[in-house]
């Protein structure tokens, strides 16, 4: 265990500290464990990134000197709050930070009593930094703190994972009897942590501050592109709408165009209005195109397809799938703008910490950028509790259910970059999963994704690389009814499912796998996977049958890691993540996929990292990452989308496990680059000469 407390523990690290004591379940005590030696941390799956986990015979004074570190921290805050002029306007911000100091005292007492079957020897509310700080606050700033609306439900009881933002979709989500995954403890330690960064000085300074404005002018241009994308459909209809007024699959159609139009005109952009902006409009468009597509008349034209002769019905049909298409495959036009937030935010991150780091690979570099943006990000409020906090709002003020609905909730899908694979062009897709789902057992296609896959029937074909967990409770209902679309026969030319586990304990090494180096056995345990897919986690396209995977894998293992007998965990890692790539390819070529997708729960952290991985993996088997183009193109797909839908960086796991690989496929190619491609081509067939537009 670690023996000495990293000094710099900035004040939301200590409020952290606090809110993640505060709502340890003594019912069922977890574990704690101590992350980058200052960070009290009590889930499993940050344990498993690297925390050093308490024991309790080292004795309880490596937490204690945590906690004594946090609140000294916090009462650090208080003397410049009490020196400023204007210090009273702080008062809430400094009781909310006060209901914790009091409630994890009170719980570490009972943890610890727990956990060495004795009380402390000396109280936490006995220690000289606790008295402290209460004797301070006491004479600065008497005051109180309001109470909470009493929520029922059960079950969230980890607050450090939704402070990381790691499961915010069970928010949404009500379990089988219909309550919530969260009780009132938990909207407590929200909305106490809330307050407090609500207060921060530093408010106006945050980076993110800016998203929305970029986002609105994205979905300006967005507007643009689908109106462009559809000038012959919508000229056609304008033709005939006189015609077909009185029809209300018409009537939709042209309320979803007429939002368009709005979206599409500058004088709705925000910097241009205080009114609705363009985002409002998209959202408008997005809502009337669902209309549409749920009336009477469409549902009767799918079950009875008109024929060509019904010119217009016809057209109205064409309209409505050339909407949805274009929906789906626009382009982002910030990409630019984002790449410049995120180099700025670096550069302010780097003058925080007053280091100057140069890595000695580009890969290395990455992951020095990625320490300056997350250093500067925690200087400012937690977007993604502000954003879970006005979802309850919303719920409790309008007494209504929010379905998690993440294409419906500003969570939009756009194309990402095109590459070529032997004269063969694919478009990579940003798709969020195309569901929506109010219980944790049920739910559904969205109907524009429906209405997507019709549009490029008999045209185009779409792979859908799914990565959410299909053996988990709270992702496999909609792994079900993915991989379940593609067997329908309207959408089994256009559509191909292939799920590749990214949660299980063999995909992350653990477990009993953790300390087992043997090549062998590890080889065994992954072709055992592939040969039996869907008892482990797999779902793989019906070519997958007739693979020989042990030839596959003993190919990777020749190209890449030499024929060792024994392979690190870190080793392990790379090679689960190569072989899905050259999966991922396969599965291209065998589909003839003219688009390919990386969906997650929400195409932001799972989904954005293998995406990103996809790219680096071809533009290495095609050059080299030597050109800054290159290199800002993989930081946009790395972090954008977390930074814009969830106001945060993406999970520093996804992002390292991808970085690893792509190091070592750069050292590997960049030796025997030869050998690879000779070795895998027996696997894939020639994928010719690569070729990627951004």
């Amino acid at each position: 265990m670690v023996n000495k407390i990293f000094e710099l523990l900035d004040f939301q690290g200590a409020l952290d500290n606090l809110a993640t004591i505060a709502a340890i379940n003594l019912e069922s005590p977890p574990p704690l464990g101590v992350m980058k030696r200052y960070r009290i941390v009590t889930s499993e799956e940050a344990l498993s990134e690297g925390a050093v986990q308490w024991l309790s015979g080292e004795g309880p004074e490596i937490i204690l000197e945590i906690l004594d570190k946090s609140y000294q921290t916090i009462l650090e805050e208080f003397y410049k709050l009490a020196e400023t002029e204007d210090w009273e306007e702080h008062r809430k911000r400094a009781a909310a930070a006060m209901t914790l100091v009091g409630e994890s005292a009170k719980i570490l007492n009972r943890y610890f009593a727990y956990r060495l079957d004795k009380p402390l020897d000396l109280k936490i509310e006995e220690r000289a930094s606790y008295k402290e700080l209460q004797a301070f606050y006491h004479e600065k700033f008497p005051s109180e703190m309001e109470g909470y609306v009493p929520t029922t439900g059960i079950a969230f009881k980890d607050f450090e994972s939704v402070r990381r933002d790691t499961e915010y979709e069970l928010f949404y989500i009500r379990n089988e009897e219909g309550e919530p995954y969260f009780d009132a403890e938990m909207l407590r330690n929200i909305k106490l942590t809330v307050d407090f960064q609500s207060q921060a000085e530093t408010f106006e300074e945050d980076p993110l501050l800016k998203v929305r404005a970029m986002q609105d002018r994205d979905l300006h241009a967005a507007a643009g592109q689908i109106l462009l994308a559809c000038e012959a459909q919508i000229a056609d209809f304008f033709r005939i709408y006189k015609k077909v007024q009185d029809n209300d699959l018409a009537r939709h159609l042209s309320l979803a165009i007429i939002a368009l139009f709005l979206t599409n005109n500058p004088r709705y952009l925000i910097q241009n209005t205080s009114g609705k902006s363009c985002i409002n409009y998209y959202q408008d468009f997005l809502q009337f195109l669902r209309s549409t597509m749920q009336t009477a008349e469409y549902q009767k034209l799918i079950a009875y397809p008109p024929e060509k002769s019904q010119k217009l019905i016809v057209s109205l049909l064409s309209l409505a799938h050339a909407l949805c298409r274009a929906f789906f495959v626009r382009s982002s036009s910030i990409k630019q703008e984002a790449i410049g937030l995120i180099h700025r935010s670096m550069r302010k991150g780097e003058e925080l910490s007053k280091k100057k780091l140069k890595g000695d690979t580009i890969w290395n570099q990455f992951q020095i950028d990625d320490e300056k943006l997350r250093s500067l990000l925690s200087q400012f409020p937690n977007g993604p509790l502000f954003k879970i906090l006005d979802l309850i709002r919303v719920e409790q003020e309008e007494d209504v259910h929010i379905t998690y609905d993440p294409i419906g909730q500003e969570n939009f899908p756009s194309k990402l970059f095109s590459v070529t694979l032997k004269s063969h062009k694919l478009d990579v897709l940003r798709l969020p999963s195309p569901t929506r789902q109010a219980f944790i057992h049920k739910a559904e296609i969205i109907d524009e994704f429906r209405g997507f896959l019709r549009s490029i029937g008999g045209e185009r074909r779409l792979l859908l690389v799914n990565l959410q967990d299909r053996d988990s409770w709270k992702e496999g209902v909609r792994c079900r009814i993915l991989e379940s679309l593609q067997k329908r026969v309207e959408f089994a030319s256009q559509l191909s499912v292939l799920t590749l586990p990214k949660d299980t304990d063999f995909y992350h090494q653990k477990g009993i796998y953790l300390e087992n180096d043997s090549t062998l056995d590890f080889i065994q345990a992954f072709q055992k996977q592939l040969s039996h897919p869907e008892e482990s986690g797999f779902f793989l396209p019906q070519f997958a049958a007739g693979l020989d995977w042990k030839k596959f894998l003993h190919a990777i293992h020749r190209a890449y890691f030499h024929e060792k007998t024994e392979l690190s965990r870190e080793n392990r890692q790379d090679f689960i993540e190569i072989a899905y790539q050259w999966i991922i390819v396969k599965a291209v070529q065998e589909f003839r996929a003219d688009m390919v997708s990386f969906t997650c729960k929400d195409a932001i952290d799972t989904g954005s990292a293998e995406s990103a991985l996809f790219f680096g993996f071809l533009q290495l088997l095609s050059g080299d990452f030597s050109s800054k183009e290159t290199q800002d193109h993989l930081r946009y797909l790395f972090y954008a989308p977390a930074l814009f839908i969830r106001e945060r960086a993406i999970d520093a796991e996804r992002l390292n496990r991808s970085l690893s690989c792509l190091e070592k496929c750069d050292t590997e190619l960049a030796e025997r680059g030869k050998v690879i491609l000779k070795e895998m081509g027996e696997f894939c067939s020639d994928i010719g000469a690569i070729q990627i537009s951004l």
